[in-house]
């Protein structure tokens, strides 16, 4: 959770500075004052400066985020060194619980209570039976089982500290583990700022010797500029004294003849004769231009003229259409007429032939005997 704030943190002063950057970018851009085409020296060396020391902050704080990761590495490393040093000893002390258990119950039997010693032999109350000696009688058992008690005892304090000594070993070859760990990410970490300190040398060097180089270029380039404006003002003193360049149309009049010119010092008309010539072209383009809209009024009365032509045949055109649908109609009324007075006639002369008419003569003989 920390490690996730810090890098938030980190994106948000990032994104702060971007936006700041930008900001300053654009208010300088506006400023018409102090802008200045081509280079800004004074910017780009406030530009470098800024990377630099925004690289070394940067650095810095990737080297105190290593050195945290690599604190909570072995503080989480010590916590699970001791989590499983608890469960084990938890573990153990349930499997010792479980056996005291075991143990306690498994006494609790009749089979494993057996009957103890009695007290020791009373001679007074023995009788002559008491110096027998029966095979299979046991008389070294309090001496074995003592001895097989010390044992026992020898054999669990050897394996107690063949325990304790396997637990302290593999402890130290965690804690050996840890110092590794922990001096190699310190190795790592003076690496990486050597080799930083390293870059950042090499960077300021670069920047020397490119500030040497900005510095000659523009040396030369001033001095071209220099030897520039020097040949173009000769050159213009050149062109502004020199007779054959300039535009004096004099150079061009015959010294012997004044109505008559020099074809290769001619220089052009004078302003009245070129004035002259504007008024010629002046009016031939007003000629062109009446002509012009002339051609053009005659486009539109034409084009006029045709819209009338095509207006008028359509009116004809539909006339026609309604006097053709008027007599069509008048002949669909008549021969639907015709078709009515022939149906009706041939249901007359169907009706009249299917029921023949019954005379007088017959309704006279009503009521008449037939004999």
């Amino acid at each position: 959770m920390v490690l996730q704030d810090t890098l938030e943190s980190q994106e948000r002063k990032r994104l702060e500075a971007l936006r700041q950057r930008d900001q300053d970018r654009a208010r300088r851009f506006v400023d018409a004052k102090n802008r200045s085409i081509g280079i800004d020296k004074s910017y780009l060396d406030k530009q470098v400066e800024e990377k630099r020391l925004r690289e070394v902050e940067e650095k810095e704080e990737k080297l105190k985020e290593d050195h945290i990761n690599t604190a909570k590495a072995l503080m989480e490393l010590v916590k699970c060194l001791d989590s499983n040093e608890a469960a084990r000893q938890e573990s153990k002390r349930r499997s010792l619980e479980d056996l005291k258990k075991t143990l306690e119950h498994q006494a609790t039997q009749p089979k494993n209570n057996a009957l103890r010693m009695d007290d020791p032999i009373n001679l007074n109350a023995c009788g002559p039976s008491s110096v027998q000696r029966l095979f299979g009688e046991d008389r070294d058992y309090h001496e074995r089982k003592k001895a097989q008690q010390e044992q026992v005892q020898y054999w669990i304090a050897e394996d107690t500290l063949e325990k304790k000594r396997v637990m302290e070993e593999e402890q130290r070859r965690e804690r050996e583990y840890a110092e590794y760990v922990f001096e190699q990410n310190r190795i790592r970490a003076e690496l990486e700022a050597e080799a930083a300190r390293q870059n950042e040398e090499e960077a300021r060097l670069r920047q020397r010797e490119n500030m040497e180089y900005a510095r000659l270029a523009r040396e030369r380039k001033q001095q071209e500029l220099e030897a520039e404006k020097l040949a173009q003002a000769h050159q213009s003193q050149y062109l502004q004294t020199c007779a054959l360049l300039t535009e004096d149309t004099r150079l061009s009049n015959n010294a012997n003849a004044q109505h008559r010119f020099r074809p290769d010092h001619f220089k052009g008309f004078d302003k009245e004769t070129v004035k002259q010539i504007y008024n010629e072209n002046d009016a031939v383009v007003e000629e062109k231009q009446m002509i012009s809209n002339a051609e053009a009024d005659a486009e539109k009365e034409y084009a006029m003229y045709h819209a009338e032509m095509v207006r008028r045949m359509e009116e004809c055109e539909q006339q026609k259409q309604q006097r053709i649908e008027e007599e069509n109609r008048v002949v669909r009324e008549t021969l639907q007429q015709q078709k009515d007075d022939t149906l009706q006639k041939r249901k007359k002369d169907s009706e009249a032939a299917r029921l023949p008419a019954i005379g007088t003569e017959f309704f006279q003989r009503f009521g008449q005997s037939c004999r």
